[in-house]
C-alpha cells in the first residue's frame, strides 16, 4: 500500500511540476509575443518616419527650413518669401533672357533669405544651388546666373543672412500645375518648396 501511495505521490509531483512548467512557458510565449508586437509596431512607426524623411516633405512659401550641404556638410537656413510670375525683371523683358519665348513662358522670381548656420564664413553660391523642377519629377534647371551673380558671390558670416531674388525661365504649360524649388537636389539632405502656378 505504501508502495502505491509513493508511486501516486511521485506522479502527482510530476503532474504539478509539468503544469507549472507549461504555465511558465505560456507566460514566456506571451511575453515574447508582446515584445515581438511592440518591436513590430516600433519598426512600423520608424519605417513610416523614414519613408517620410526619404520622400522629403514639400514646404510651402513662407516656411523656414534648415538645409545641409551634402558634399561639404555645411548647414544653412533658407526661407522662400515669395514667388511671382512676371514678363520682365529689373527692366529687362522675358525675350532678353529666353530667345523664341512662347506665350506660355514667363520669368519665375523667387525671393528668398539665406542664413549661415555654420561656424565659419560661407560664400552663398558655393553651397546654395537651388534647382527648379516640374512638380513630382526629377532633374532640375538652374536659375539665370547673371541676374543673381552679385548676391550669390557675397560672403555670409556665422548667423548672418541675406535676402535676394533668383530668376528662372518657366512655362505654364506643365501637367503638374506647380513647380518645386529643390535645395540639395537628388541628395539625401534634399528639401523642396512648392511653387504653385497662378
Amino acid at each position: 500500500m505504501k508502495k502505491y501511495l509513493g508511486i501516486i505521490s511521485i506522479f502527482g509531483l510530476i503532474f504539478i511540476l509539468g503544469a507549472c512548467s507549461d504555465s511558465n512557458e505560456s507566460e514566456g510565449e506571451t511575453t515574447e509575443e508582446n515584445t515581438e508586437e511592440e518591436t513590430s509596431e516600433d519598426t512600423d512607426e520608424e519605417s513610416t518616419e523614414d519613408s517620410e524623411s526619404e520622400d522629403g516633405e514639400i514646404h510651402e512659401i513662407g516656411d523656414t527650413v534648415e538645409v545641409e550641404s551634402f558634399e561639404w556638410e555645411i548647414p544653412y537656413e533658407v526661407t522662400v518669401n515669395s514667388f511671382e510670375q512676371v514678363q520682365e525683371y529689373d527692366g529687362e523683358p522675358l525675350e532678353s533672357y529666353l530667345m523664341n519665348a512662347h506665350e506660355t513662358n514667363f520669368l519665375g522670381v523667387v525671393n528668398m533669405t539665406v542664413k549661415n548656420l555654420a561656424d565659419e564664413p560661407i560664400v552663398i553660391g558655393e553651397y546654395v544651388a537651388p534647382d527648379i523642377v516640374q512638380g513630382g519629377t526629377d532633374g532640375g534647371e538652374q536659375f539665370i546666373f547673371d541676374v543673381s551673380e552679385e548676391d550669390l558671390s557675397q560672403e555670409l558670416q556665422p548667423d548672418e543672412e541675406a535676402t535676394f531674388d533668383l530668376v528662372y525661365t518657366m512655362s505654364t504649360d506643365i501637367d503638374s500645375g506647380y513647380y518645386e524649388l529643390k535645395f540639395q537636389n537628388m541628395f539625401p539632405t534634399e528639401q523642396s518648396y512648392r511653387l504653385p502656378l497662378e
